[in-house]
């Protein structure tokens, strides 16, 4: 009997979780990188002429647009089918989608491609977060959840690193095609290997008192978790508008910043972002922030001055620029770990998979708005009205957040 066809599994064994666990954070982090293909080459295609960031800015949007509502469901099949399964249909599906790319450079047939290679990755993020939140040793869960919250980071800045040393652009989807089927084949052995190891988990795991009782619609209502996620969207709108169009803005801006040194000097804005995520886990979280929503709002209103810093883009030197971009990665990536801390609470509710694709949504529809919406208008004004923009969208994050907190507090202590 396969047994990792079936979802109310666990392993027991710490070495081969543990395994398992380095395996999926390799694998997502792959994923992460090929999902920013676009985003990582815009510099390189849009100094060639192949072209403009507009159409570049769209295949992005595109892209999100047909991902973030397919999170949901994605979500849903994560906690109801075998996530490995769901997870080997996306890397091998994404490969497909990228090799076309490659070979082809039409623009409607990469955006065709681009709009398949979103359906396919619909239910990665959830099948990761199911596994690790509920299928990896209970005692490393929560550890395990902090350590792939580096993947976005790490994925994204690979991207750049590919970039910049490439000798084309196109090359950045032969790479993401080989990593890709690397990751899917690892992952048929590691199923075959782990098989034997899955435990069912106790009927008490499975059905929980509270999941017979709560539909997901209140549970989600009663925790905040809704008003979070209009602030989820606003962060990510500014988080992953800047590092995807740092290179570009500051390419612009400064006269003696090429592409290639753009796109260098958004790998250390991107890998800044970790830097906010150790702090918050080793300093900040639990011992002075216990609440996630507080720590989130708490890292939106530092976020601010430097947003206005930044209103200078151009007038201010190059390395105050970097510097405030810098700063402002370590603050709103430190925001994600609180994002995905709070979705274990859905845990024993059997929600833990839906929890991640709805937020994951918000995140996707985010990166919508910011992929063609910042372009558009950076084309229109300036990149200093974008960031004027960005000072806007900040606050409002940090309202609807505020707003989210008091029933976030409410609702951990009934979990206690």
């Amino acid at each position: 009997m396969v047994i990792l066809d079936k979802v109310d599994i666990h392993l027991e064994n710490k070495k081969l979780s543990r395994e398992f666990f380095l395996f999926l954070w390799i694998m997502y982090s792959a994923v992460y990188m090929t999902k920013n293909c676009f985003g990582a080459a815009m510099a390189s295609i849009v100094a060639d002429g192949i072209l403009t960031k507009s159409q570049t800015g769209l295949l992005s949007a595109v892209f999100n647009l047909i991902y973030a509502p397919l999170q949901i469901p994605g979500g849903i099949l994560a906690d109801k089918y075998s996530p490995e399964k769901l997870i080997k249909f996306g890397l091998f599906g994404s490969a497909a989608a990228n090799l076309v790319i490659f070979f082809n450079h039409n623009y409607y047939v990469m955006l065709s491609a681009w709009i398949l290679n979103a359906v396919v990755q619909a239910p990665l993020w959830p099948a990761t977060f199911k596994i690790i939140s509920s299928q990896l040793v209970r005692s490393d869960r929560k550890r395990m959840i902090f350590y792939v919250s580096f993947t976005n980071s790490f994925g994204l800045a690979m991207g750049y690193v590919v970039a910049a040393f490439i000798p084309s652009w196109q090359y950045n989807f032969l790479v993401s095609v080989i990593v890709l089927l690397i990751c899917a084949i690892a992952l048929r052995a590691f199923c075959g290997n782990l098989n034997p190891y899955m435990k069912p988990d106790r009927k008490e795991e499975v059905e929980t008192e509270n999941a017979d009782k709560i539909s997901a619609f209140k549970l989600f209502a009663i925790s905040g978790f809704f008003l979070l996620l209009p602030g989820v969207l606003l962060r990510t709108m500014i988080e992953i508008g800047m590092k995807t169009f740092s290179p570009t803005m500051l390419m612009e801006s400064y006269g003696n910043i090429s592409a290639s040194t753009g796109n260098l000097l958004n790998v250390l804005i991107i890998l800044s972002g970790i830097l906010g995520t150790v702090i918050m886990k080793f300093i900040l979280y639990p011992r002075f922030i216990k609440n996630e929503p507080t720590g989130i709002c708490v890292m939106l209103f530092l976020t601010l001055p430097f947003a206005v810093a930044l209103k200078m883009l151009g007038k201010i030197p190059a390395a105050h620029a970097v510097f405030s971009l810098c700063v402002i990665s370590v603050l709103l990536t430190a925001t994600h770990l609180m994002i995905t801390y709070f979705n274990l609470y859905y845990v024993p509710y059997r929600k833990n998979g839906l929890a991640a694709g709805i937020s994951n949504s918000a995140t996707s529809f985010g990166i919508v708005l910011e992929s063609y919406g910042f372009v558009r208008v950076a084309e229109k004004y300036s990149w200093n009205a974008v960031t004027g923009l960005w000072i806007i969208m900040l606050v409002a994050a940090i309202v609807f957040t505020a707003l989210a907190i008091p029933f976030s507090i409410k609702f951990k202590k009934k979990l206690q």
